[in-house]
Order: structure tokens, then C-alpha cells, then sequence
């Protein structure tokens, strides 16, 4: 992200970070109905796996996943701007066909909501990019603890 935000590619760019982290934070919010990417169910099931055993819609691709972190960095990107829309990580596929004109390649990415609410672009907050804190590096790395 520095080198994005001193580069000459800043004033046009948008970055967008997301990561998986299943099962590593609690989550109370449970994966919610969407719409199933192309209506085929799964082909290739092994014998014992749970959609062979019990059907339901987790089955066919029509609910997201669980939540995942989504960070938007951007000079267009609105300051301290928390979604609470629900949107799976086909938005980011849906971002890029609206912003370049190209056709979707699911129905799931067709029907997510715009991430165009991540971003300002009349009044860009972030022009002059934020200069980032300093990360110490010289002590010890804490999993479960602040040193």
C-alpha cells in the first residue's frame, strides 16, 4: 500500500484488500441467500460429503460464505466509511465490469450491489495520501497478547 500511495498510479487507483479468515475471528453474523453464480449444482461430491447426505442450500451455491475483512484504499476511498450491505467477494468482480464496461461473468457478480458506496468521487478525501504509522520492528511479534 506505501508504494501505491507514493506512486505515481496514486491519483487513479483503488486497492482493495481482503482476506480469508475463516474460523480465525467469531463471527455472529451467519452467511446469507444470494443468488447461485449459474444455477448448476456440484458434479463432483465424494461419496459421504454433506450435500450427498443431507440436501439444503448450502448445496447449491446460493448463500455467501462467512464474512471476510475488506479494506478500500483509495484517494476516492470516503474517510472512516464502514459498509453494512451485504455483498460477497464477487462485488470486487462487479466493481470492475462497471468501471470498464465488460459483462458479467455469473449471475452472482451480476446481482451484487455496487461497491461504488466505498468511494467519493465528486470530493476525493484522499488526494494527498495519509502517511502510514511507522511499524516497529524491534521487538517481539505477541499472538496473544500487546507486548
Amino acid at each position: 500500500m506505501n508504494a501505491l500511495m507514493t506512486s505515481s498510479s496514486w491519483n487513479d487507483s483503488a486497492f482493495i484488500f481482503t482476506y480469508d479468515e475463516f474460523g480465525g475471528l467469531y463471527d455472529h453474523v451467519a452467511p446469507q441467500p444470494t443468488v447461485s453464480p449459474d444455477g448448476i449444482a456440484p458434479k463432483d461430491l465424494l461419496p459421504g460429503d454433506v450435500c450427498t447426505v443431507v440436501p439444503g442450500p448450502n448445496c447449491n451455491f446460493v448463500y455467501t460464505g462467512y464474512r471476510v475483512p475488506l479494506i478500500v484504499v483509495s484517494p476516492y476511498a470516503k474517510k472512516h466509511y464502514v459498509s453494512h450491505t451485504v455483498m460477497d467477494t464477487t462485488a470486487i468482480l462487479n466493481l470492475i465490469e462497471e468501471r470498464f464496461g465488460v459483462t458479467a461473468l455469473t449471475n452472482r457478480d451480476a446481482a451484487q450491489k455496487s461497491m461504488t458506496e466505498f468511494f467519493d468521487f465528486n470530493s476525493p478525501p484522499w488526494m494527498t495520501p495519509p502517511t502510514p504509522p511507522v511499524q516497529s520492528t524491534s521487538g517481539a511479534c505477541y499472538l496473544n497478547q500487546l507486548p
